[in-house]
C-alpha cells in the first residue's frame, strides 16, 4: 500500500526507561519510517509516541512495537492515572499524503487482524473502523479501565471485535482505528491541587455532558510532578473545535472558583493550522490586504511547495 500515514500509539508505561527505549527501538532505523518523538509521562504511566511512514513499512514497525510492549508490560502490575485497557492501549492511523482515508481504514483492519493473530491480544476497533457508533468514542470502550473491563468483557456490548470475550492475561486488549483528522491531546493546567475541580471542569467541555462536540473524552487528573491538576482531553477535530476556544472556556470556568489557568500542554504533534488559528485569535492576525493567509505568509509552506515541485520534476 503506497502513501504516508501518521500514527500516535500509546503504551502503558511512562516510568521504566529501559522498557520505554526497548519499545521505541522497534520503530527506529527502519526504511520509510520516522519517529517524530515520544513523551513518557510518569503521572499517567503512559508512553505516547508520534511516528509516520510509508503505509506498509509503518504497519510492520507498529506490529513489532506492539510485540515488544506486550512482552515487557504486565497490566496486572501497571496502575496508571490515564484510562487504558492494555499494554498497547491505542494505535490510531491518519492519512498524510498520497493515501485516502478509505485506504487507512483498510490498513487499520489489517493491523488489528495481525495483532490478534500474531500475539493473541484481543482488538477493539474505533474511529472509522468502529463496528458501532458508540465505539467511535474511546471512553465507551475503556469504561472501567483494564481492571473493570477484565470483569465486564463477557457482558453484552463489551466483547472485543477480534478475539474471544476475554483479555490477554498480561497484555489486556488494544484499540485500533483510522481517523480523518489527527486528534489534539490537550491538557489545561490549573493552579490548584483540587482534583474534584479539575473533574468538574472536564465535564464542562465533554460532549456527553453538553460541552464541545469534538471532545469525546475529558478527565481531571493530578500532575504530581508539577504540583497542580490538569483537565486532560482528546479533541477529535482541533480545527473545527480550536484550542483557544476550549482554553478560554476553561479559564472562565476556573475563575469562577478563584483558580487561575497556569498553562497548557500539547501532547505529541498537531497540524500547523491548529496553531495558526490560535495565533489568529490571540494576535487578531490579518495581512495588509485582508485575512491572514497561512499558505502565502508562512515561509515553510513555500519551502515544502518548492521541494514537492522539485521531486515531481526529477526523472525517476
Amino acid at each position: 500500500m503506497a502513501g504516508y500515514v501518521l500514527s500516535d500509539p500509546n503504551m502503558s508505561d511512562g516510568t521504566h526507561a529501559d522498557v520505554i527505549e526497548a519499545i521505541v527501538d522497534q520503530l527506529r532505523g527502519r526504511d520509510g519510517v520516522k519517529v517524530i518523538g515520544y513523551e513518557p509521562d510518569p503521572d499517567f504511566d503512559r508512553l505516547p509516541v508520534e511516528v509516520l511512514g510509508r503505509a506498509d513499512a509503518l504497519k510492520e514497525a507498529l506490529l513489532d512495537m506492539a510485540g515488544k510492549s506486550y512482552e515487557l508490560i504486565d497490566m496486572e502490575k501497571q496502575h496508571g492515572h490515564h484510562p487504558r485497557i492494555g499494554a498497547v492501549d491505542t494505535i490510531q492511523l491518519y492519512p498524510l499524503a498520497d493515501i485516502t482515508l478509505e485506504e487507512c481504514v483498510e490498513l487499520a483492519e489489517e493491523l488489528g487482524r495481525e495483532l490478534y493473530e500474531r500475539y493473541d491480544v484481543p482488538v477493539y476497533f474505533t474511529g472509522e473502523n468502529a463496528r458501532t457508533e458508540e465505539r467511535k468514542t474511546l471512553a465507551v470502550i475503556r469504561k472501567g479501565n483494564y481492571e473493570g473491563l477484565k470483569e465486564a468483557v463477557g457482558l453484552p456490548g463489551r466483547a472485543p471485535d477480534l478475539g474471544p470475550a476475554r483479555l490477554h492475561p498480561t497484555a489486556g486488549a488494544t484499540i485500533v482505528g483510522a481517523e480523518k483528522t489527527h486528534d489534539a491531546y490537550f491538557n489545561v493546567l490549573l493552579g490548584t491541587t483540587d482534583v474534584a475541580l479539575a473533574k468538574r471542569l472536564a465535564k464542562a467541555v465533554r460532549a456527553a455532558s453538553g460541552g464541545f462536540a469534538n471532545i469525546r473524552g475529558a478527565i481531571g487528573l493530578p500532575l504530581t510532578n508539577r504540583g497542580c491538576v490538569a483537565v486532560s482531553m482528546e479533541i477529535s477535530d482541533p480545527v473545527e473545535t480550536p484550542l483557544h476556544r476550549v482554553f478560554n472556556l476553561l479559564e472562565a470556568e476556573a475563575q469562577r472558583f478563584g483558580v487561575q489557568v497556569v498553562g497548557a500542554q500539547i501532547c505529541g504533534v498537531v497540524a500547523q493550522d491548529v496553531l495558526v488559528r490560535c495565533a489568529e485569535w490571540y494576535l487578531r492576525l490579518e495581512s495588509i490586504n485582508g485575512p491572514f493567509d497561512p499558505q502565502r505568509q508562512i515561509i515553510e509552506n513555500h519551502l515544502l511547495e518548492l521541494m514537492e515541485w522539485e521531486r515531481s520534476a526529477t526523472p525517476h
